[in-house]
């Protein structure tokens, strides 16, 4: 099989879906452009017209993962009314999506980091958005990166109370670093929930500050 075989959108989708399967199987350092176009069937330059290296190729990787959370969130919480169900949902949709895919979820998380922090500087007049690291992100990873957060911060602007949107967006913070902290204490072993629990169930003991439950180390 060619790169002929392919139409220039399928190429490029096929490259991500097999890199997915790699990572997935063997890790990111088993991650080579020359390894993704052996596994689709294309020649081995067949990759670069659509990634110059692989800082692109992970970047697009990343992406597809954000991407494929954010719409396992919309999906999971099709028929929840209630808001707190929703951001409960929302949570365990995530650290869902993190045990299902540990190796997918680390490398969504590297590229994100690579972007670095940013900050506005004023000079004069003019405000500059200064980035703290030198590798910058992807505008398809900025956008696909942003969909889970802007979900969970529209979940919590649905609250009866909250009625400004520092509010908001700080409780909507919280909830992340909460479900992204114990995704990752999770994935790398550090405990599990017991199979009694939904990790809904176990997210809504945690939030209401239940400390009778004693999760397994």
């Amino acid at each position: 099989m060619t790169s002929n075989n392919y139409h220039h959108g399928d190429l490029k989708d096929a490259i991500i879906q097999s890199a997915r399967k790699i990572l997935n199987e063997q890790g990111a350092d088993a991650l080579s452009l020359r390894a993704i176009a052996s596994d689709v069937g294309v020649s081995h330059m067949a990759p670069y017209s659509h990634f110059k290296n692989k800082k692109e190729l992970f970047q697009a990787i990343a992406a597809s993962g954000f991407n494929q959370l954010a719409d396992n969130m919309l999906q999971n919480s099709e028929s929840v009314t209630k808001v707190q169900d929703l951001i409960l949902t929302y949570g365990a949709t995530y650290i869902e999506f993190a045990i299902e895919h540990p190796q997918l979820y680390r490398l969504m998380l590297g590229q994100v980091e690579t972007g670095g922090r940013r900050h506005k500087k004023k000079t004069g007049q003019t405000e500059i958005d200064v980035s703290l690291s030198t590798p910058a992100v992807s505008s398809e990873l900025e956008a696909s990166s942003n969909r889970p957060f802007v979900l969970l911060q529209s979940a919590f602007s649905k609250i009866k109370d909250n009625d400004t949107e520092m509010k908001i967006k700080a409780q909507a913070l919280g909830a992340w670093a909460m479900v992204h902290g114990m995704a990752a204490l999770i994935i790398e072993g550090h405990f599990s929930i017991p199979d009694t629990l939904s990790l809904k169930d176990f997210l809504q003991m945690v939030t209401l500050g239940q400390s009778k439950y004693i999760v397994s180390t």
